[in-house]
């Protein structure tokens, strides 16, 4: 194949799978991008391992097409080669095929055709395939810094091509009981507090988990859940500390305070604090024009929730939502996947849907 040879999908997703690029390490598959995004003369530049194009045509709302370039390591149980990435019976086997490199190559196609063939977007088009979206979600901050908010986006993970439009967001709390420590062989007659023991009174008292409110209609639940737990450095040292970490699950418009309260009611002997909040829960409305377009141009009559995390997280306060090829149940697996069909079926959404929300998004903010 020549440089400037027109790419499919299924060939650009197999350059891109038999690239290697565990989140941290996607210098190899930027370049390639890079590249690829040159070869049609379109405005790219580098934010670290995260590539970041723009395709202006005429003026209007700024739309970005948004997915990740990383993946999680390989890990054990594979039947094939992680990056060999060759197409066997309409199915391409590979670490990161199917989360999200499908979504990342049928993006890729669709914004070099529109650079081969221009039409009328009315618009701004950005593409950010991201670096470390598995890790800390450094490559969409460094994006979000670099060009500011959107009018809007769509999130490529593998969903099936159904359209997410809410999605739960993570928040993590630390409890911690302090008491007094002694040695150990001095409990009977040194006075001392086990911290430990303190603790395990009161986590023996949860239910399984908790919550701060009421279900979400499409996400459910919001839920705590009491996940790991230290006390004690040495066997002959009676803990003066004891710690409780909580994964919290929360849904809209659950907050991490909410979910504190909620656990600093049922331990009071303990001092709880809001850890982490950095992926926020998501949600765009039912009706909004861009929900709606996207709808439309995936054949679907009505958008679900994902209780899966994604760089959507990072998108508060901008209508977008999550869609892409591939099945949601394959990430992370050992002989990870996709299916051409499910490729070829996304690019012609995405091509579909770029248009459909430039004009929605347009609409929408007169």
């Amino acid at each position: 194949m020549t440089a400037t040879a027109v790419r499919t999908p299924a060939e650009l997703l197999r350059e891109l799978v038999a690239i290697p690029s565990v989140s941290g390490d996607e210098g190899a598959a930027a370049d390639f991008l890079v590249a690829r995004l040159g070869e049609v003369g379109i405005d790219t530049q580098r934010l670290g391992h995260t590539v970041l194009a723009r395709l202006a045509r005429g003026r209007g709302s700024r739309f970005l097409l948004l997915s990740h370039l990383d993946t999680v390591p390989v890990g054990a149980g594979w039947t094939r080669a992680p990056y060999r990435a060759e197409w066997e019976h309409g199915r391409l086997y590979g670490r990161g095929a199917n989360d999200a490199k499908a979504s990342a190559a049928a993006m890729l196609w669709t914004v070099l055709e529109l650079a081969r063939n221009p039409r009328e977007l009315a618009g701004e088009l950005w593409l950010a395939l991201t670096a470390q979206e598995e890790t800390d979600n450094s490559g969409m901050r460094a994006v979000l810094a670099e060009v500011g908010a959107p009018d809007g986006a769509v999130c490529g993970e593998p969903t099936g091509l159904e359209v997410v439009r809410a999605q739960a967001g993570l928040a993590l709390l630390e409890a911690e009981w302090k008491g007094r420590s002694c040695h150990a062989a001095h409990v009977a007659r040194t006075e001392h507090d086990n911290a430990l023991l303190t603790a395990a009174r009161e986590i023996a008292a949860l239910p399984a988990w908790l919550s701060p409110g009421a279900p979400h209609a499409l996400l459910g639940q919001s839920t705590i859940a009491p996940t790991v737990f230290h006390a004690g450095q040495r066997h002959n040292v009676v803990p003066d500390r004891a710690k409780l970490v909580l994964d919290c699950r929360l849904a809209p418009p659950h907050t991490g305070e909410d979910a504190r309260r909620v656990v600093a009611a049922q331990l009071p002997a303990a001092e709880v604090t809001l850890v982490s909040e950095r992926l926020k829960p998501f949600e765009t409305a039912a009706d909004h024009a861009l929900v709606c377009a996207a709808l439309t141009c995936a054949g679907r009559t009505k958008a679900i929730g994902s209780t899966t995390l994604s760089d959507m997280a990072l998108l508060t306060g901008i209508p977008a939502v999550k869609c892409g090829p591939g099945e949601t149940a394959r990430s992370h697996t050992s002989d990870e996947f996709v299916l051409a069909e499910e490729l070829e079926a996304g690019a012609r959404f995405y091509a579909r849907f770029v248009p459909a929300a430039l004009a929605a998004l347009k609409t929408d903010n007169r």
